[in-house]
Parts: C-alpha cells; structure tokens; sequence
C-alpha cells in the first residue's frame, strides 16, 4: 500500500468517528494528501479507480471539514474544487447531494441569490422535490423571501444533515442583528417577552444574552433604547433586510399599541 492510500485510510478512520473525531488530525491528514496528489511520481503506480476515490474522498471532506470549523472562505473555495471533479466523472457520488444542498446554502447565506438559482437550474425538478438536501435550501429561500422567519428558526429542527445548521445560524444571526437594529431605531421601551418574540427566540436565557451583546439596559423586565444609538453587526449582512426591518417596526409597534 502506497503512502498516498495509507494516508487515505487513515483520513476516512478518523473523519468517521464523527463527533469524537480529531479535527486538528483530520486537518493534518488533508494536507499531507493534498501533497501527496502532486506527486506525479507516486500517482502514477496507482490505479486510476483507486486515484478517483481517492480525490473524490479528500475533496469531499475538505469542504466538509470547512463547515466544521465555520470557515466560509475555505469552504467556498473546497466545494468549487467538489463541483470541478464531479463534472470530471462519470459515476455519481453518494454525496452529490449532500455537497450540492451545501453550495446551496452557503450561496443562500452569503445573500448570492444569482448563484443559488444558478446552480438550483442545473438541478432536475424531481430531485429538487424529493431529495431533503435540496428540499431544505429550496423551502428556506421562499420562507426568506416571504418574511416567514419563524419557519427558518424551525428549520434548524429538521435539517438532513448536522452540516446545515451552521448556514441556518448564520441566516439568523443576520436577521436578529437587522432585527435589533430595527428595534432600537423605533423603541424607546420593550417587553423583554415582546423582543423575544420579535427576535425568533424560544428559549429566555438566549435574548439576554443577545441583548447583553448589544448592550442592551433591563429593567423590571423591560428593555430601554433611549438615548442608544444604533448598533451596527460587526458581521456582513448576508441577507436582503430591508423586508426584515420593515415587518419588524410594523408588528413591534403593534405590540407597542397593545401594552
């Protein structure tokens, strides 16, 4: 066995022990491979099948490994790399999907609307209406597109792989931020009950820590925006806000006109 297929072996080992697996390890052993695949020398005493699983393996779990450590850059670069080698093969990987449904929502978190509809064109309809890694990505951008926020908050519950919710995460930390904003411009003071509904939280401990992020002041179970200017995310708006904000002052002050 060459140091290339040792190397491969021991890749798919420790990927495959999933939440107790070694990231830093798997990390390592990526980039050794990836040394390896430029050694024309050693490829060229191994068989082309073997070669193929071999690429299609590392490539695949280079952008997974990405997801892993949120790090979009390297992912968005990885699944380019993923799509470039499918389009090189004539058999299907398992994963297809799966890698597909991700490019997806990457595109649909980093707000690239074009891309998405771009690689969702190549896509056949039947698959996009059965297969759950392209179901999810699909329902997400109408309920984006639609305001419906709370069915994006659900979708966390549901997804098809533990490797979406990163994106989903980051498509609400976009919207609560956006949302936030929208807050502090038209309120002077709000229900801490009332800004967890307005923010898609179910769960009391998450908003205050949110609003201590933003510095928000509480007070007898209200917070007070006078006098606070706006706080702008330090992260880059991934979403189109502009819908966000405005249903957001339309309903607070809905609530505001309740209370």
């Amino acid at each position: 066995m060459s140091k290339l297929e040792t190397l491969h072996k021991s890749l798919l080992a420790e990927w495959e022990k999933n939440a107790s697996r070694n990231i830093k390890t798997v990390g390592e052993l990526i980039e050794q491979i990836k040394q390896c695949l430029g050694d024309f020398d050693l490829l060229s005493k191994i068989k082309n099948e073997t070669l193929a699983v071999i690429h299609r393996d590392v490539f695949e779990i280079d952008a997974l490994y990405a997801v892993v450590r949120s790090d979009l850059d390297a992912f968005e670069n990885a699944i380019s790399v993923v799509h470039s080698f499918y389009e090189s093969q004539k058999d299907n990987s398992v994963n297809k999907y799966l890698m597909i449904g991700l490019d997806l929502m990457y595109l649909l978190a980093s707000n690239n609307l074009s891309g998405f509809h771009m690689l969702l064109e190549q896509i056949d309809q039947n698959v996009q209406q059965s297969n759950p890694f392209i179901q999810t990505p699909v329902k997400l951008e109408q309920s984006l597109m639609e305001g419906a926020y709370n069915k994006v908050v659900l979708t966390e519950k549901t997804i098809p792989s533990p490797y979406y919710a990163v994106f989903i995460r980051i498509m609400m930390d976009t919207v609560r931020g956006e949302i936030a904003s929208c807050l502090e411009k038209s309120f002077k003071i709000l229900n801490a009950k009332d800004a967890a509904k307005l923010l898609l939280f179910s769960n009391p401990e998450d908003v205050v820590l949110f609003a201590q992020k933003r510095s928000w002041k509480l007070q007898d179970g209200v917070y007070m925006f006078e006098g606070k200017e706006r706080v702008e995310s330090k992260e880059k708006a991934c979403l189109d806000t502009t819908r966000i904000a405005k249903q957001t002052i339309y309903y607070a002050k809905q609530l505001e006109m309740i209370v």
